[in-house]
């Protein structure tokens, strides 16, 4: 599915929001006008959408940049979608030293109690009733702070599992963690034979356990893998929390802390198998927008040119509607709080418009709960495109509706497509 690593990813295109200058270009007059109907020669046109679902290209994950804008979120599940298809999550991390290991540290034991890989739960997206199967692997490649990884990235592992889990996610239960109540939380039993390796290594070799640097080398991280029952779900882990550790326990009440901290690497990767009719090249009736580097939409605005039919205009307004499908937010299926409209380029990458640089109460995008709907205004991109189209003979590639978020939340949202599209176009013509 990746066409070319260096394509525009929607990461890129965020902090081009930032750096686009304000617009200020002659074209782009008349953005502001007076109401319709006290304005001579304003004229509102309904146009045609056409639309089809295409597969999103692999997004960052992790980079300094990205970092810089937001927290990695962590994310692991499976859920198979009535409309999208079935998406696989996992999660890779480094694991770090918590406090000092000294020679007192295990106190010459060599052999665990119990070993716990835990992480705080932030949301789960999907069926909350699915039984999950979560297994953990060693990690058999370097990881590194200053690299990109993207979402569509596989990770070599161990070929045997460290640790397993079969539960049900749950946001709501407690865990009793040292007798006392702690947060819901994600909570993995390691197999003891891993914990006894760690601690007869630092006895045999306590260089290795002296730095992070040297730890990493020696224990480079964990891949996490999950499985789940049904429709199934995907759960989404904050990106830090005192809960994130591996914890071993030993001589019955003592315990040493591993941290998975904000100086850990952990990023996530996803896998889909998308169902045909998101594949077909076929106008949908169904447009499924996924986060998790999923879907998105293609729009062709048809007959943009109709605009000038009678000459010249100035676009003061023009509002891109969707419906959202009814029913389709069922089993914990939520749609997104927001989406996101970019513009295309000959390659098919995703490009900022000058309207995304606007204010939000002007660009919109939020979720209506009240209308089931999203809405944006892309006065912008109509009237440059029209300059670009009828006045210099270039060629529009469309805009792409796209999940917003898609790094940081599992939702999925479902809009109707063919034929329920329109873009509502308030124009004045220059010397009415």
């Amino acid at each position: 599915m990746l066409k070319n690593v260096r394509r525009s990813l929607q990461i890129a295109s965020l902090a081009l929001l930032f750096l686009l200058p304000s617009c200020t270009e002659p074209d782009l007059i008349g953005l502001d006008l007076q109401p319709v109907s006290e304005t001579p020669g304003v004229s509102i046109d309904t146009l045609d959408v056409e639309s089809y679902v295409v597969v999103e290209d692999s997004l960052i994950m992790w980079s300094p940049l990205k970092n810089l804008i937001e927290s990695p979120t962590l994310f692991l599940g499976t859920y198979d979608d009535p409309y999208l298809g079935k998406t696989q999550a996992g999660t890779v991390a480094q694991i770090r030293l918590g406090n000092t290991i000294t020679s007192t540290t295990f106190a010459g034991a060599t052999t665990p109690d119990s070993v716990v890989l835990s992480f705080l739960y932030r949301d789960i997206n999907g069926d909350t009733t699915s039984m999950h199967h979560i297994s953990v692997y060693e990690l058999n490649e370097k990881l590194y702070n200053d690299s990109t990884y993207y979402s569509a990235r596989t990770y070599a592992r161990s070929a045997n599992t460290i640790g397993h889990a079969d539960l049900i996610p749950s946001l709501t239960d407690s865990p009793t963690v040292n007798n006392v109540k702690a947060a819901p939380q994600l909570r993995i039993p390691m197999d003891t034979a891993f914990g006894g390796k760690l601690m007869r290594d630092y006895i045999s070799n306590p260089s290795t356990f002296a730095s992070n640097t040297a730890f990493t080398d020696y224990f480079k991280g964990i891949v996490m893998v999950d499985s789940a029952d049904g429709l199934g779900s995907i759960v989404t882990l904050t990106s830090t929390s005192s809960v994130h550790l591996l914890t071993i326990y030993f001589s019955g009440n003592k315990s040493y802390q591993f941290l998975i901290d904000a100086g850990a690497v952990r990023t996530s990767f996803f896998s889909h198998q998308y169902l045909p009719m998101n594949l077909d090249n076929i106008p949908d009736d169904d447009l499924v927008v996924a986060s998790m580097a999923g879907l998105k939409d293609s729009l062709v605005i048809n007959n943009i040119a109709s605009l000038y039919d009678d000459g010249p205009v100035s676009i003061s307004s023009a509002r891109l509607i969707f419906q959202l499908k009814d029913g389709s937010g069922t089993n914990n299926f939520e749609p997104h709080t927001n989406l996101l409209v970019f513009g295309s380029d000959s390659l098919g990458n995703n490009v900022a418009t000058a309207d995304a640089n606007e204010t939000s109460s002007y660009f919109g995008g939020l979720y209506d709960e009240t209308q089931n709907k999203y809405t944006f205004n892309v006065a912008r991109y109509v009237q440059q495109t029209l300059k670009k189209v009828v006045q210099n003979g270039g060629t529009d590639y469309g805009l792409f509706l796209v999940a917003g978020g898609s790094t940081s939340n599992a939702r999925r949202s479902v809009v109707k497509g063919r034929g329920a599209i329109k873009l509502i176009v308030t124009k004045t013509k220059f010397n009415p």
